[in-house]
């Protein structure tokens, strides 16, 4: 019995080793994303720039509601409603 347990936990440990020695050479051979370039002229005021992001979260936001909507989506408050 001892023999059984010495065998599984060198085989767990060796398969162990390696996934982490192929997980090490993997990970070196990641490749880190391109930072994106801002041009001088493009660059713009930061307030200008958050109300810019703002209108367009609220945008997609709108085009949601609107999809929900049209599916019928929301839930019916009045008929669920407790009447009394």
């Amino acid at each position: 019995m001892d023999k059984l347990f010495k065998t599984a936990f060198l085989f767990i440990y060796t398969v162990g080793l390696i996934f982490l020695i192929i997980l090490q050479e993997r990970w070196g051979k990641k490749d880190i994303p391109p930072r994106p370039v801002i041009i001088e002229s493009s660059r713009c005021q930061y307030l200008e720039c958050i109300l810019r992001e703002k209108n367009l979260v609220l945008g997609a936001l709108d085009k949601s509601w609107k999809l929900i909507g049209n599916k019928r989506l929301f839930p019916d408050w009045d008929d669920n409603s407790l009447k009394k």
